[in-house]
């Protein structure tokens, strides 16, 4: 409801907060309504839009792929904004149990080699991210590309030609 009555009253800086505290604005009301469908302004509109297209990924050819930041809120005067939304945010809290967990760290057993995975960028609209070669999978499983597709629609394919792949992989950290 808090999302809902931010949008309906064109305030932009309430539908900040709120999303930065993890609100969800693809909640709708009881009469189906969304908070898209709810914002008059175009403003507001707007900003829904990009935040909504940010979390669902933008496809390759869109011009707008990444927000532009012109000045920091370090920058800015108390006037600009209402409050200070870098001050405490969201798992700021969580220091004294990243402390604690610091001495500790996760390691997997297995009767084979793991895959070797690579931290490879692989659209312009999303970061790197760590992906599996698909004949690698394909061998480990022993099932057909074809099979594999048809169990597993759900897991992403996507392609890089061989020198790219090569230059990303070279700059790997892991491998300097």
């Amino acid at each position: 409801r808090p999302v809902h009555d931010a949008v309906a009253n064109d305030n932009l800086e309430t539908m900040w907060l709120l999303l930065s505290y993890g609100a969800d604005p693809t909640l709708a009301t009881y009469s189906g309504q969304t908070a898209v469908k709810l914002a008059t302004s175009e403003v507001m509109k707007r900003f829904l839009c990009d935040y909504l297209l940010d979390l669902q990924g933008r496809s390759d050819g869109d011009p707008r792929t990444a927000w532009d930041f012109y000045s920091s809120s370090v920058l800015e005067g108390k006037d600009s904004i209402g409050y200070d939304l870098l001050l405490n945010p969201p798992g700021s809290s969580d220091q004294e149990e990243e402390e604690q967990e610091a001495d500790n760290f996760m390691f997997e057993f297995s009767d084979k080699p793991l895959l070797p995975s690579y931290n490879l960028q692989v659209s312009v609209s999303r970061g790197p991210c760590n992906w599996f070669l698909f004949s690698d999978v394909l061998k480990r499983l022993k099932l057909s590309s074809r099979i594999f597709q048809a169990r597993f629609p759900h897991f992403e394919i996507a392609t890089l030609p061989k020198a790219e792949f090569q230059r990303q992989v070279s700059l790997s950290q892991v491998l300097a």
